[in-house]
């Protein structure tokens, strides 16, 4: 009864030690840690300050034939209150545990930890070590990722656990150090209290909320729930409505779509133009109508299910003007700005590909010397010392190494053009674009480089253009027409071909995330792919390779539009993000306007912080090449050095012949045997 009574007050000390508004996991004081307690030897949680038991203990008789397991659970204390983005990495995780050998002293036994965070599972192991030592160090893992294959969102009251097991295969005595001894440390960069955002809660299509069409309107759409409001519309040339979203993660962000607006008696309005303009991850959605009767509206927020995002709206009059939905704002046109950066010393080079030209005059040139190292009359030192030799370069340099070449320069099976390679990562942007495909999918596809996830081969092929010297010595490679592609085109025709040339009235919520997101996608792919771009020696072949495999990384941008969440093997992570921190733009403005015609418009603010130290060196990028380096002056050096030894054979030929003339006196079988 007594050890009852203990447990309650403890619990009583830990709930007022701790805002009950306030979630354990995302609470700003601590930073995201959390301390390993127990209340007793049997009851343990995961507390936001350090308190209860300072050690719990244990002793076992085990031996290697009978092992013994000791399991213990650490529950999040209070229970996680807000919806909360899990970081890629855990940040730290220690665990001091000290097992004393009753012959062998101090070890460290097996242990393995389950990390559970809502759908989140991560396994770590530890594989013991069974030398006895005076003193040991805690568990300690660092920087370890955690599995967000399920997600990587934590919804509240969701369960929060880390489950410690550890094996003894000898007579022991454990002792498991709490208080701050045991520790787990998670960087959480959003969170957000939902009931406190919720405050328009009740309304329903049904019933929904009077107010002001003018009024400044506050709120969250949660799950798929109805948020609506009736009001008096009064007579006017142009009505809008203006929704300013929050920044969520982009798993959670809610319709941008058309949003409904019906009379009172039920009937729906005409489709309004409709601008969604993305800047810095905050989404502002524009409504206008023109002319609509005066009289009672209703006007709808439809959430969707597993989605949260709060929102502020507010209703304006205004005359007919040019206005935020008009497209005059619009350029009509987005083209990739290739070479955002310069770092070019002045110096250019043109590019070709590979030219087959020296191979016709090698083999001409070999016939002579072959016809001439099978006459008799040639000596064996200039046939084997100077002729083979000659012959066999010639036929490396001018026939084998440029046909070689000209094979690597071919287009391989398993290769993407850069045209090939955007229409793929636009067609992989629209399918997990749509509302139902589920959360990680959508930020495991979105977020990898070029689309290629973790495991996967990235192998393009490169027409390039012209390269130029950078401050640093190196080339910058400029891909062939890389400043005329269409980020418009390649969107609006996706959009087409996917609805098979019908569009409904008006963009739907898939059209309009899918055009937003694949804009950002593209923008910063083909930015990451042109910083990437670089050589060390002047290039001689306009045609480049890379062939390279992708693993995980951290993901770079916000939380809202994570990217760059892949690298090639090839570069150290760390290179990796320095280029991904350097690079990333300052903003990224994407703008749709749902007008008599849909256009596209995009700018952007490039980072002024990257500079040339900042590109990785990238060995998977290759230029087609063959055998044998600058193999066409070594080819025509060989045609020249045979030439010359030919001419020095004629001569040597025609003196021994003039000297068997003066022995012999006239023609005979000497001369005869000399022009053999």
């Amino acid at each position: 009864m007594k050890s009852k009574i203990h447990r309650f007050i403890i619990m009583i000390l830990l709930l007022s030690m701790v805002p009950p508004s306030q979630a354990s996991l995302t609470d700003d004081d601590n930073g995201g840690k959390l301390f390993l307690s127990c209340v007793s030897d049997d009851e343990c949680l995961l507390t936001p300050v350090p308190t209860g038991e300072e050690i719990i203990s244990g002793s076992v008789q085990a031996n290697p034939v009978s092992t013994e397991t000791v399991a213990i659970e650490f529950d999040m204390f209070p229970e996680q209150t807000e919806l909360a983005l899990l970081p890629d990495t855990m940040d730290e995780l220690v665990i001091d545990l000290r097992v004393q050998g009753d012959v062998l002293g101090l070890y460290r036994p097996e242990m393995d930890v389950r990390v559970i965070i809502g759908s989140s599972v991560t396994n770590l192991e530890f594989d013991g070590e069974t030398t006895p030592a005076t003193n040991t160090e805690p568990y300690r893992w660092t920087d370890e990722p955690l599995n967000l294959d399920n997600g990587r969102l934590l919804w509240p009251d969701e369960t929060v656990r880390i489950r410690v097991t550890f094996t003894l295969d000898r007579p022991s005595t454990w002792e498991f150090h709490l208080r701050e001894a045991s520790s787990i440390e998670l960087d959480i960069t959003w969170s957000d209290n939902i009931a406190a955002k919720n405050v328009d809660e009740p309304t329903s299509a049904l019933q929904p909320k009077p107010t002001d069409f003018d009024e400044v309107h506050q709120g969250a759409l949660v799950d798929f729930e109805d948020d609506c409001w009736s009001f008096n519309v009064q007579e006017h040339e142009i009505l809008r409505i203006l929704i300013q979203w929050e920044t969520v993660p982009l798993e959670l962000q809610q319709s941008n779509g058309v949003h409904r607006l019906r009379t009172s008696n039920g009937l729906q309005v005409a489709t309004p133009e409709v601008v969604t303009k993305s800047e810095d991850d905050v989404v502002l959605t524009t409504y206008r109508w023109r002319a609509l009767d005066p009289g009672d509206y209703v006007f709808c927020l439809k959430g969707q299910i597993d989605r949260y995002q709060p929102y502020v709206w507010s209703g304006l009059y205004a005359v007919e003007s040019s206005g935020p939905t008009d497209s005059s704002e619009f350029t009509g046109k987005v083209v990739y700005q290739a070479n955002f950066f310069d770092f070019s010393t002045g110096v250019e080079a043109d590019l070709e590909p590979h030219s087959g030209l020296i191979v016709l005059p090698s083999i001409i040139a070999l016939t002579f010397f072959v016809m001439d190292i099978r006459r008799k009359s040639t000596s064996n030192m200039t046939r084997f010392g100077a002729f083979l030799p000659i012959c066999f370069a010639l036929l490396m340099s001018g026939v084998v190494s440029p046909l070689w070449a000209m094979a690597d320069e071919v287009q391989g099976d398993e290769e993407w053009t850069l045209d090939q390679l955007l229409e793929e990562r636009v067609q992989q942007l629209w399918d997990v674009s749509s509302p139902a495909t589920p959360q990680a999918t959508m930020i495991e596809h979105v977020g990898a480089t070029w689309g290629i996830r973790d495991g996967e081969q990235l192998q393009l092929w490169l027409d390039i253009d012209e390269a130029y010297e950078r401050q640093d010595g190196k080339w910058q490679l400029i891909v062939s027409d890389f400043d005329e592609i269409r980020l418009d085109q390649l969107i609006f025709n996706q959009i087409y071909e996917a609805r098979q040339g019908t569009m409904i009235d008006g963009l739907d919520e898939h059209i309009v995330q899918f055009s937003i997101i694949a804009t950002r996608a593209l923008l910063l792919d083909l930015m990451i792919l042109e910083a990437l771009l670089v050589v060390d020696e002047e290039p001689t072949s306009s045609i480049h390779h890379i062939d390279s495999l992708m693993v995980d990384t951290s993901s770079f941008g916000s939380y809202t539009s994570p990217t760059w969440a892949t690298r090639p093997v090839e570069i150290e992570d760390s290179k990796w993000k320095r280029l991904q921190s350097s690079i990333y733009p300052d903003r990224i403005t994407v703008s749709l306007c749902d007008c008599a015609l849909d256009l596209l418009d995009l700018q952007v603010a490039y980072s002024s912080q990257f500079n040339e130290n900042d590109s990785p060196e990238f060995d998977a990028l290759q230029q087609a090449s063959g055998l044998i380096p600058y193999s066409a002056i070594v080819a025509i050096t060989c045609m020249l050095l045979g030439a010359v030894i030919i001419q020095r054979e004629a001569r040597r030929r025609n003196a021994a012949k003039k000297l068997a003339e003066a022995f012999v006196g006239k023609p005979s079988m000497w001369t005869s045997f000399f022009t053999v």
